[in-house]
């Protein structure tokens, strides 16, 4: 009986290497997106405390409020910088994550052509084996019926 071997077994790793690929650009952009994350969070923490220093103003002396509101202001312009960046990262995530999905959808139908090939090797396999079978069968009883 000879072994089964799927002749597109060079593609199926090519095409799991490409998926593979695809997976690591997906996880970088994911850190990357969450990087920006962190970083709003940071912003929106830091701005937050300014906001609060600056609603007491028995706190602050005037230079000391005139440059807390231009921080605050340079802050809050950062972070409608971070929230466009946060948008295209995201959008960056699910083109990723799009490719990834075409990629394993690739190699699945390798995996099941695989296994629709290998049944049939089976199949006929046993179909040999049994007409074998059958002819030793009838060889033998022809021979014992002389």
């Amino acid at each position: 009986m000879a072994p089964f071997r799927f002749r597109l077994e060079q593609v199926r790793r090519y095409r799991r290497q490409l998926e593979e690929q695809a997976m690591q650009r997906l996880a970088e952009a994911i850190m990357e997106r969450d990087r920006i994350l962190a970083r709003r969070d940071a912003m929106e923490q830091e701005l937050h405390g300014l906001r609060l220093k600056l609603s007491r103003p028995d706190l602050l002396d005037f230079a000391e409020r005139s440059l807390t509101l231009e921080y605050t202001a340079a802050l809050s312009r950062d972070l409608e910088d971070c929230a466009a960046a946060l948008i295209a990262a995201e959008d960056h995530v699910d083109i990723r994550r799009g490719q990834l999905a075409e990629k394993a959808v690739e190699r699945q139908r390798l995996d099941r052509l695989e296994e629709k090939q290998a049944d049939r090797h089976k199949v006929t396999e046993r179909k040999q084996d049994q007409l074998r079978d059958d002819e030793t069968a009838t060889l033998r009883y022809k021979h014992a019926a002389v």
